[in-house]
C-alpha cells in the first residue's frame, strides 16, 4: 500500500482529517496554508505507513504547529496573511489516537438518538394501529358496529 500523508486540524481541542495526500511536499504545503489562514489552533501532517503483509501501520508527525494547553491562538476570520515560519518538524509516534476519536463519538451519539426515535415512532405506529383495533372489536361486540 502506498504511503499517505494525512492533514489534520486542530479546532475546539479536537483533532480532525482535513485532507490526504501522496506527495509529502503537497500535505505540508497545504498544512501551512491552513495554519496561515488562522481558522485553526494546529495544524499537523502525519505519514501513514502500511505494510498489508505483516498487518502493522505506522504513524509519525513530520509537520505540527500545535501550541501547549497553556498557550492559545487567537483565531479570526480575516483575509489570509503571510504564512509563519516553520514550526518544529521533529516526528513523534502517535499510537494513541486519542483526540482523534472524539470525532467518531460524536458520530456514533447521532446515530444512536436517530435510531432510538425511529424505534420510538415505530412504536407509537404499531400502539395506534393496535388501539384502532381495540376498539372496532369493541364496537363489534357492543353491537354498534357490525
Amino acid at each position: 500500500m502506498p504511503i499517505l500523508y494525512e492533514v489534520h486540524t486542530l479546532k475546539g481541542g479536537n483533532w480532525m482529517i482535513d485532507s490526504t495526500y501522496s506527495d509529502r511536499d503537497k500535505a505540508v504545503d497545504t498544512a501551512k496554508q491552513l495554519y496561515a489562514e488562522k481558522r485553526f489552533e494546529g495544524v499537523k501532517v502525519i505519514k501513514d505507513d502500511y505494510d498489508a503483509d505483516a498487518n502493522q501501520g505506522r504513524e509519525i508527525v513530520i509537520y505540527d504547529t500545535s501550541k501547549p494547553a497553556t498557550e492559545k491562538r487567537t483565531l479570526v476570520k480575516e483575509t489570509p496573511k503571510a504564512a509563519p515560519a516553520a514550526a518544529d518538524t521533529k516526528a513523534n509516534v502517535d499510537f494513541k489516537h486519542h483526540k482523534h476519536k472524539a470525532g467518531a463519538k460524536a458520530e456514533v451519539s447521532v446515530f444512536l438518538r436517530s435510531v432510538i426515535w425511529l424505534l420510538v415512532i415505530l412504536g407509537a405506529g404499531i400502539t395506534i394501529i393496535w388501539l384502532l383495533f381495540a376498539f372496532t372489536d369493541f364496537l363489534a361486540g357492543a353491537g354498534i358496529m357490525r
